[in-house]
Formats: C-alpha cells, structure tokens, sequence
C-alpha cells in the first residue's frame, strides 16, 4: 500500500519545490548567523551599557564620599577640638561685652572657613535642648527640623544625612549634611550643622545619567533602607530594600550598585526598555536585513522559474507535437546552454522517431507484399495435388514409368513447399532438396551433382520452410554447366547459431548481379522462374523473422563459382519488433 501510494501521489511543482530551495538556503545561514550575533552582540552592548552604568556610578559614588569627607573635616574645624569650637566655648560663658566679640569672632572664621570651602552651603551651630541655632551663615526655613532628615550613616556622635532638600528658604535643591556633635564641658545637646553646596549633589547624580533621563538614583544605607530616590513611586524614600532589589533583575528596572567604604550603597536602576533598546534596534535592523533577504530569495525564486518554464513550455508543446504525430516541427533556439542542448537532441530525436516509422511502414508494406507473393504460389494445393496423381496413375496405367517417376517426383517438391505449419526441420529441408535436384535433372537433361554435409545433431534443428531450395536454385539458374558440382553443408555455430553453406563452380556473379539479387525489384523471368520465389524472398523472410540474429553473404567469382553463407539463429524464429525496426544492410 506505501508503494501504491507513493506511485500515486501527486507530483510537486518545480515552481514551489525551487521557491522552498531558495527560501530554506537563504534561511539556514541567517539562522545561524542570527544566532551567533545576536548572542555576540547582546553581550557586547550589555557590557557596553552595563560597563558605563558601573563606570559612572563609580564616579558619582567617589564624588559623594568626597562631599561626605568635606563635611567631616569641615566639621571637626568647627567642633571643640577646632579653634571655632573653643570660640564657643568661651562664647557660651562671657558676658555681654565680650559676647559681642566673640560673635563677630565666630562668624568672621565660619565666612573664612566657607570662603575656602566652595562646595559647603548652609552651616550653624544647633542647641538641642533649646532647639535654638547660632552662627548661621544663611538663613534657615522656619519650618526645618533636623531631626527629620534622612540618616545615611549615624556614628553616634557624628551623623550623615542622605540627600535631601536644603534647609536654606532660597534654596530648594538636594544636597548633604552632617551633624556633628560639639564637646563642651558644660553642655552636651550642642551640634554643629552643615550642608553642601546647593545643586552640587544633585548635579552629580544628574550628570552621570547616560540614558537621558531614564536613569533612577538611589543611595541606601548600611540597613538597606531608601534614603534617597529619584523615582519615589516604584522606590520610596525609607522603604527597605528586598532581596529581589539586589544588583540585576527587579522588576521592569535592571539594578546596579556602589557599596561605599562606610557600607552604604549608591544603586542605579533603568528600566529594562532603555537598557535593552539597543539590542531591541539591533534585532530590528536583523529583522528587517533578513525580511530583506528573502524577499530578494523570492524574488530570484521567480525569476529564475521564469528562466526555466518558458523553456519547459516549448519542450513540453513539443512532446505534445509528437504524441499527435505532427510534421511542422522546427529545431527550437535558446540563449541558455542547457535547453539549447536539450532542444537540438530533441529535434534529432523527433527525426530518428519519424524516420523509424516510416521505415516501419513501409516494412510493413513490404512484408505483405511478400505474403501476397507467398499466396499467389499456393494456388489451391489440393487440386494440384489431386491434379498430378491422376496424370501419375494415367501414366502408370499405360505403361509409362518415367512419367510416373517425374509426376511422383514434382508432387513430392509441390506438397513440401506448400505445405504449411510452420517451421521445419533440417532434415526436411534437405529430403524435399534431393527430391527438387533430381526433377530439375529429369526438367533440363543437365547432369549435375549435389554433395550434402551436415552435422548429425543438426539435422534435428528447426528452421523456417522452404530455405534450401531457393540458395540451389539460385546456383541453377547463373551459369551452372555440365558435370557440376554443388556443396550443400550444415554445421553448428556453438550453442546459438546454425550455418547453412551453398557452394557451386558454375560461371559466378559480379557484385551488380548480387545487389540485384538482394534488392527489392527482380526481373520478372527470374521472379517466376521453377518453383521457387528466388533468393530475393530468402533475403527478406529472414530479416522479417530474425532480424540481425541471422545473415546472408554471397561470395562469387566469375569463372569460379558462388558461395552462398546462411547464419540462422537455434530456435523458434519468431518475428521481432525490435527487428524490424532495424535498417536492411
């Protein structure tokens, strides 16, 4: 049933096998090239981007500890341990004169020390008891209470606060602070304050952003909690950061972080869009290159099946020319080498296919021409037959024996050579010979001697009726004389072929004579002459029956004789289409 159905399946069409070809060959290599670039490339731009985002939050984190250094050294100045601190001191407890003094003192070394310290903004000194400032340097927003402040690092006596927004009313960007306690021997709630630069931490956290405007800051302190966000809707200021909100995947946001030497962190977060995006171009302008490509794959598909079917179309109207048997057929022309190939081997095939059946034809018309001869020798069999017997026993009854003998002889010639049933033996052929030589003995007075040589396993062999007598004949009728000899020899050629010989050393032939015995047309005494129908019908009944397995050759000399060569094949001779479709050489 497979083999059923495959023998009956529907056949593809060139036009779609060659489109799947060139579609699947043109997608094989950008799969592979694909892959392999999208995997290069994907890690190429993430450490691209991945290495810029750590760079520069390198850079902000440096910065940062810098300010937060600032601040430290800043404050000690202005502690106990520094000059401004033991000023206070002695502030706190003089009098009203000396106060004055002191005051002026005070506020002349804090101008210096922000004269020197461009980057430091707003400083005082804060009395926590009393929630009192002294010595600011700017004003300070009513509203302000230091002990909301975000706290970034808090190391008892100095604490750190995260980025938040300045306590000076003209200023309301982000900025750092410290406070830092101020050892006094009477007092222990005294604090100094100062704050950064205005704009100078948000102008490091702004110009490191690479993604114009994506990037998120974050700074987190040792405990994990958000105490600066630039994005407080998906990242609040004091919430506590999870384990997911670790360096790489949170959410929509790819993380990257900055531990400080004092254990707090600055994080970047960007969302995966912008991070990806260009990957994401890079994919597109692949996708498009590859749309690209098999469009053009398409596109070749179909021209080079235009190429090819105008061809096929010819050849195929061609074949169908020669199906129909038509004769207005010319050669076909074709720029491409191939179908020019194919169109003159065709157009020499068509011509040899024509020749063959005109040569059939008129094979075909020469074989019923010969049975037409065949025909016009049997006439009537039994009223011969029956004819000569009568003559026979009128002859015998008067006494005249060699009319008896030649009546006997010819009925004898006559019933085997119009005999029917196909093929005879050797044996038979050569018994119905004696009987012909000696008729022709009594017919012409001419004494002549037939020498028969045949193998004895050859006698049995089958062979077509009516063989031998036309070669003898033959020897007959072209020149034999008195006292001649003719050779008549039977052997076998191997396992497959027999040879019947016919020699003589009548006058011979020349080889005009033997092409005009061979030929088709015969002169009409010859045709009809004895009773034979001539070497002629020999000639032809063996090509029409064996075909190339068998062969006639005349050898003659004139003044010498004539050898008659016949090679037949073992076996039933049954007629062969491939036989007559061969040429007569």
């Amino acid at each position: 049933m497979l083999r059923l159905r495959r023998a009956y399946s529907k056949p593809y069409s060139l036009k779609y096998r060659l489109i799947a070809i060139l579609i699947l060959s043109s997608l094989t290599p950008l799969i592979l090239i694909g892959s392999i670039s999208y995997f290069s490339m994907y890690a190429i731009l993430q450490n691209k981007a991945a290495g810029g985002i750590k760079s520069n939050l390198h850079q902000v984190r440096l910065s940062l500890e810098d300010m937060l250094g600032q601040l430290n050294h800043t404050s000690q100045q202005l502690a106990f341990d520094g000059r401004v601190g033991k000023s206070l001191e002695t502030y706190l407890s003089a009098d009203l004169y000396e106060k004055k003094r002191l005051n002026d003192e005070i506020r002349s070394q804090l101008g210096l020390i922000h004269f020197t310290n461009p980057t430091l903004g707003l400083m005082f000194y804060y009395f926590a008891n009393d929630n009192q400032r002294l010595f600011e340097n700017f004003n300070v927003r009513e509203d302000s209470d230091i002990r909301r402040l975000p706290v970034l690092i808090d190391f008892g006596k100095i604490v750190y606060f995260g980025p938040h927004r300045s306590l000076n009313p003209i200023d309301g960007n982000q900025v750092l602070s410290t406070l830092r306690k101020v050892e006094l021997p009477d007092r222990d709630d005294v604090y100094v304050y100062i704050e950064t630069n205005f704009k100078l931490a948000e102008s490091v956290l702004k110009d490191s952003d690479q993604f114009g405007g994506n990037l998120v800051h974050l700074i987190v302190d040792p405990k994990g909690k958000v105490v600066y966000s630039e994005n407080t809707a998906d990242f609040p200021i004091g919430s506590m950061r999870s384990a997911a909100m670790d360096e790489g995947e949170s959410g929509p946001y790819r993380l990257f972080e900055e531990r400080s030497n004092q254990t707090w962190k600055v994080v970047a977060a960007v969302p995966k869009s912008v991070y990806n995006q260009e990957i994401n171009r890079w994919i597109g302008q692949f996708a498009l290159f590859a749309v690209l490509t098999l469009a053009a794959s398409c596109l070749l598909a179909v021209l080079i099946w235009r190429s090819v079917y105008r061809p096929l179309n010819a050849l195929n109207a061609d074949i169908r020319n020669v199906k129909h048997n038509h004769d207005d057929f010319t050669t076909r022309q074709s720029n491409i080498t191939e179908f020019a190939v194919i169109y003159r081997e065709f157009a020499d095939m068509r011509r040899r296919i024509f020749e063959l059946i005109h040569e059939v034809e008129q094979k075909e018309k020469s074989k019923a021409l010969l049975e037409v001869e065949k025909l016009m020798t049997q006439i009537n069999p039994h009223f011969i037959h029956n004819t000569l017997d009568t003559v026979r026993w009128l002859a015998r009854a008067n006494g005249q024996k060699d009319i008896d003998r030649l009546v006997s002889m010819l009925n004898k010639v006559l019933y085997y050579n119009l005999g029917k049933g196909g093929p005879a033996r050797i044996s038979d052929e050569i018994e119905a010979l004696k009987q012909y030589v000696e008729l022709q003995g009594v017919r012409y007075h001419v004494q002549f001697e037939v020498k028969i040589h045949a193998d004895a396993k050859a006698l049995e062999l089958p062979v077509p009726r009516f063989i031998l007598q036309p070669l003898v004949e033959n020897a007959l009728y072209h020149g034999l004389e008195e006292q001649g000899v003719i050779e008549v020899a039977v052997i076998e050629d191997g396992t497959t072929h027999v040879i019947i010989e016919v020699k003589d050393n009548g006058e011979g032939m020349t080889q005009e004579e033997i092409d005009r015995l061979l030929s088709g047309y015969t002169a009409p005494d010859r045709a009809k002459s004895g009773m034979g129908i001539g070497l002629q019908y020999v000639y032809r009944m063996l090509k029409f029956q064996f075909g190339s397995e068998a062969s006639l050759h005349i050898y003659s000399t004139v003044g010498a004789g004539t050898t008659i060569v016949l090679r037949l094949p073992i076996g039933e001779p049954v007629p062969a289409v491939p036989a007559m479709l061969k040429s007569i050489s």
